[in-house]
């Protein structure tokens, strides 16, 4: 009979997957021009566009909704995966998710930077 997975584990790795999913909607969707919600604060209209944002307008709205949409879906494959997987994850497999979160956060982090440049 196989040991039974730690509660922890499940709720671990959930985490790190939405996070990493997180990390990379946030920045592909800008990196790679997808559609977004855009603001514009001087007439409080709102609308979807793809593209480089306009003079103006703000589209840090879309790219955060981006980042969520990223996130639940990291977070349903994980816990997809974990049903079909059933026993423990070696420390291993646990470092390196851990790993790969920080670097997406980073990373995430690190592009948002650049786009400001030069500040």
């Amino acid at each position: 009979m196989e040991p039974e997975r730690p509660s922890w584990q499940r709720v671990y790795v959930i985490a790190t997957a939405a996070i990493i999913g997180g990390s990379l909607a946030y920045f592909l969707c800008d990196w790679g021009g997808w559609t977004r919600l855009q603001y514009d604060p001087y007439t409080g209209a709102w609308w979807w566009q793809d593209g480089p944002t306009q003079k103006v307008a703000i589209n840090y709205y879309g790219t955060v909704l981006w980042a969520l949409g990223g996130g639940a879906v990291g977070g349903a494959v994980a816990a997809l995966a974990l049903r079909l997987h059933r026993r423990p994850l070696p420390s291993e497999a646990i470092a390196v998710l851990a790993a790969w979160a920080l670097t997406g956060f980073a990373l995430g982090g690190l592009y948002y930077v650049w786009t400001l440049w030069p500040f």
